[in-house]
């Protein structure tokens, strides 16, 4: 076996966010399905495969994502958080081949922070609510070939976002990362503090969800907020790392004076402190478009 290494950086309060459908939290889009796709290809048709290991890394301002460190100099106001938690899910990961087609990886679901449809990225380690255990790798398969590409979609897909998470599989039964059956999981979650009334933090999902997933019916979700293919298409395997720096998410934020309900955002289309945070995401807030997301990038 072959193994490719590319270093990626870096996401309980029941029914602020719900389902999915189509990846803002403006009140535009419908039901969405399963998101994005991921791309053709595969390991089928008796061709050879190769390992493939996606190493992820979270930053704040530049500096590694230490749980339990403060970091200074952050969002419009020079503020200050010890941050406390950094997870998020991905789906649709793919790389590019020489044909210029996204080949999605076949997942190892072995691990406890994957299934075959989501990875969950975990760079806390207990500091706060979380676990000691961390995961900051996605592991799997891809068909033998030149690979010179990288693109994923933070988020759960549909199906799997109104799942049971007393009966799904790992990572998706983290009660940490779910708010209920209807508002499904959260995309992201960012913690500082010990999550107290005055605490920043940014939890990311799915809002304005109907229908009843509990009693087995079809769920809808207006905003899906899943950050739809990321993608880098000049991403070098084993030159290239791609970063997700908290300090870029909150760049534009005033984290001192806060404009919403909740310190810091929740994901509620009404809470103005979402606004820049979902812009540097790409995703729409309150009647605007999304422009490019400046959260991951390559170094």
């Amino acid at each position: 076996m072959r193994m490719i290494v590319i270093t990626v950086a870096a996401l309980a309060v029941a029914g602020l966010g719900c389902g999915d459908s189509s990846d803002n939290i403006g009140g535009m889009g419908g039901d969405g399905g399963t998101g994005g796709t991921a791309g053709t290809g595969g390991t089928g048709g008796g061709a050879a495969a190769i390992d493939v290991s996606i190493e992820f890394v979270g930053k704040v301002n530049g500096a590694d994502f230490v749980c339990g460190d403060v970091y200074d100099g952050l969002g419009t106001s020079d503020s200050s958080l010890e941050f406390s938690d950094f997870r998020f899910f991905l789906q649709d990961v793919a790389l590019r081949n020489d044909q210029g087609e996204y080949v999605p990886v076949e997942l190892d679901a072995t691990s406890g922070f994957q299934t075959d449809e989501v990875v969950m990225i975990d760079f806390e380690d207990a500091c706060g609510m979380g676990t000691v255990e961390t995961w900051t790798t996605v592991t799997g398969t891809l068909p033998e070939g030149d690979y010179q590409g990288l693109r994923f979609t933070m988020g759960v897909p549909f199906a799997e976002n109104h799942d049971n998470p007393a009966t799904a599989p790992p990572p998706l039964n983290v009660v940490a990362m779910f708010w209920s059956w209807q508002a499904g999981y959260k995309f992201l979650r960012i913690d500082s503090g010990d999550f107290s009334e005055t605490d920043w933090r940014m939890h990311l999902g799915s809002t304005g969800c109907d229908g009843d997933p509990i009693a087995g019916g079809t769920t809808s979700c207006l905003n899906p907020n899943r950050v739809e293919e990321v993608e880098f298409e000049t991403f070098l395997l084993e030159e290239d790392r791609v970063v997700a720096d908290i300090g870029s998410l909150v760049a534009d934020s005033d984290l001192e004076n806060d404009l919403g309900e909740d310190p810091g955002c929740m994901g509620k289309p009404t809470d103005l402190d979402c606004g820049p945070l979902f812009e540097n995401l790409g995703l729409p807030f309150d009647g605007t478009g999304g422009g490019a997301q400046s959260f991951f990038t390559i170094e």
